[in-house]
């Protein structure tokens, strides 16, 4: 369901990998032993005790457009922002097409999500577009009206170009079975959802993929709440480095009372419904 080997292929092509198959034995910092940990989980190193020596992984010779995209996120930005803790307030178009090639990662996932749990028809809120991309699918396969919201318009500025060519409608249908022909974006801080419905009222469902957004609020503002979390080390180590050096709202672990649990490949869905938030 994730195209592990694409992205691990990207990781691999880049200078800093191959500079550490080139040293035979690394004892790292603090500082930088989670890094040095992920390029054991890729196989590009091995541990031995406190020390790292170079494992058998090479870099391939041809990439994937979803593996080059993974190779300029982690040289332009994952590895700035681990060694130096650099964020980013600003990127360039090369990182925002890389951005929108990285979310293509979660296809298969979304489309399975939204075609064998959610029903067809009724208002949806996309609480962070970023990294794990909900958009189109839920409007031509389940019918939905839909709004996403992304706290940085440089992020999302490829996927409002694509959605452009849909016609809208001037305002959501409202009824249970029509087809889905609105869709808006909305520029803002995931901690301030609850003023989303003023604008369109309460949604049916609020998607929301390893986002820092405040399962209490959004409760106001939507009928059930789904909320999905890879399992996957490789990828939830890459999430979680984008979206904080990109200074985006992460994920900080929360409590799903009450809710039900649906595994759809490497990825968690906690649906939650009423008051089954805690």
């Amino acid at each position: 369901m994730i195209p592990r080997d694409d992205i691990i292929a990207g990781i691999v092509s880049t200078p800093i990998s191959a500079f550490l198959l080139e040293l035979e034995e690394i004892k790292p910092s603090p500082r930088v032993k989670s890094l040095i940990d992920f390029f054991v989980d890729i196989g590009v190193l091995q541990k031995k005790w406190d020390k790292y020596r170079k494992g058998g992984r090479v870099s391939p010779q041809e990439l994937s457009p979803l593996a080059e995209a993974v190779s300029t996120l982690f040289q332009q930005l994952i590895f700035p922002y681990l060694i130096l803790g650099k964020k980013f307030d600003r990127i360039n178009q090369d990182i925002q097409r890389a951005l929108y090639i990285y979310t293509s990662a979660f296809q298969t996932m979304r489309i399975t999500i939204v075609q064998e749990l959610l029903k067809y028809g009724g208002l949806t809120l996309v609480a962070g577009w970023f990294p794990c991309g909900f958009s189109s699918e839920l409007m031509s396969i389940a019918g939905r009206d839909l709004v996403i919201v992304e706290e940085r318009d440089d992020i999302i500025a490829l996927e409002i170009d694509r959605l452009s060519l849909i016609p809208l409608a001037t305002a959501p249908i409202g009824r249970e079975l029509a087809a889905a022909s609105f869709y808006a974006f909305e520029n803002m801080s995931l901690e301030k959802l609850g003023e989303i419905s003023e604008k369109y009222g309460k949604f049916e469902t609020a998607i929301v993929c390893q986002r820092g957004a405040d399962l209490a609020l959004l409760q106001n503002v939507a009928n059930e709440i789904y909320y999905i979390i890879p399992r996957d080390k490789i990828v939830t180590f890459l999430n979680n480095a984008l979206i904080d050096a990109l200074g985006l709202s992460n994920y900080k672990g929360s409590t799903f009372k009450n809710a039900e649990r649906q595994e759809i490949g490497p990825f968690d869905v906690y649906i939650l419904r009423g008051t089954s938030v805690s």
